[in-house]
Protein backbone atom coordinates (compact mmCIF):
# COMPACT_ATOMS: atom_id res chain seq x y z
CA UNK A 1 0.00 0.00 0.00
CA UNK A 2 2.73 2.47 0.97
CA UNK A 3 4.68 1.58 -2.17
CA UNK A 4 1.64 2.28 -4.32
CA UNK A 5 1.07 5.62 -2.62
CA UNK A 6 4.72 6.52 -3.05
CA UNK A 7 4.58 5.60 -6.73
CA UNK A 8 1.47 7.71 -7.21
CA UNK A 9 3.05 10.61 -5.38
CA UNK A 10 6.23 10.33 -7.46
CA UNK A 11 4.17 10.18 -10.67
CA UNK A 12 2.30 13.31 -9.63
CA UNK A 13 5.59 15.10 -8.86
CA UNK A 14 6.96 13.93 -12.21
CA UNK A 15 3.92 15.27 -14.07
CA UNK A 16 4.16 18.57 -12.21
CA UNK A 17 7.85 18.86 -13.12
CA UNK A 18 7.13 18.02 -16.76
CA UNK A 19 4.42 20.68 -16.88
CA UNK A 20 6.75 23.20 -15.25
CA UNK A 21 9.52 22.32 -17.71
CA UNK A 22 7.15 22.71 -20.66
CA UNK A 23 5.97 26.08 -19.32
CA UNK A 24 9.55 27.25 -18.83
CA UNK A 25 10.54 26.07 -22.30
CA UNK A 26 7.62 27.95 -23.80
CA UNK A 27 8.48 31.09 -21.83
CA UNK A 28 12.13 30.81 -22.88
CA UNK A 29 11.07 30.51 -26.50
CA UNK A 30 8.91 33.63 -26.20
CA UNK A 31 11.65 35.61 -24.47
CA UNK A 32 14.19 34.52 -27.08
CA UNK A 33 11.85 35.56 -29.89
CA UNK A 34 11.22 38.92 -28.19
CA UNK A 35 14.96 39.46 -27.76
CA UNK A 36 15.59 38.62 -31.40
CA UNK A 37 12.88 41.07 -32.48
CA UNK A 38 14.28 43.76 -30.19
CA UNK A 39 17.75 43.27 -31.65
CA UNK A 40 16.34 43.46 -35.19
CA UNK A 41 14.52 46.69 -34.38
CA UNK A 42 17.60 48.14 -32.65
CA UNK A 43 19.73 47.45 -35.72
CA UNK A 44 17.05 48.95 -37.96
CA UNK A 45 16.89 52.12 -35.86
CA UNK A 46 20.68 52.35 -35.76
CA UNK A 47 20.75 52.12 -39.57
CA UNK A 48 18.08 54.83 -39.82
CA UNK A 49 20.04 57.02 -37.42
CA UNK A 50 23.21 56.55 -39.46
CA UNK A 51 21.33 57.41 -42.66
CA UNK A 52 19.78 60.48 -41.05
CA UNK A 53 23.15 61.60 -39.72
CA UNK A 54 24.64 61.33 -43.22
CA UNK A 55 21.74 63.32 -44.68
CA UNK A 56 22.12 65.95 -41.96
CA UNK A 57 25.83 66.29 -42.73
CA UNK A 58 25.01 66.69 -46.42
CA UNK A 59 22.37 69.34 -45.67
CA UNK A 60 24.76 71.23 -43.39
CA UNK A 61 27.45 71.15 -46.07
CA UNK A 62 24.96 72.39 -48.67
CA UNK A 63 23.87 75.14 -46.32
CA UNK A 64 27.47 76.18 -45.84
CA UNK A 65 28.06 76.15 -49.59
CA UNK A 66 24.96 78.26 -50.19
CA UNK A 67 26.01 80.67 -47.45
CA UNK A 68 29.41 81.10 -49.08
CA UNK A 69 27.80 81.61 -52.48
CA UNK A 70 25.42 84.23 -51.05
CA UNK A 71 28.34 86.06 -49.44
CA UNK A 72 30.30 86.06 -52.72
CA UNK A 73 27.26 87.30 -54.63
CA UNK A 74 26.68 90.05 -52.08
CA UNK A 75 30.29 91.18 -52.47
CA UNK A 76 30.02 91.05 -56.26
CA UNK A 77 26.74 92.96 -56.14
CA UNK A 78 28.23 95.58 -53.83
CA UNK A 79 31.26 95.99 -56.09
CA UNK A 80 29.11 96.18 -59.21
CA UNK A 81 26.69 98.63 -57.60
CA UNK A 82 29.47 100.89 -56.31
CA UNK A 83 31.05 101.26 -59.76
Amino acid sequence: MIILQTKMMLEKVKQTQETTNADLASELKQVTAARTEAERRRKQVEAQLQETSIKLAEVEKSRGDVGEKVSRLQVEFSLAFCQ
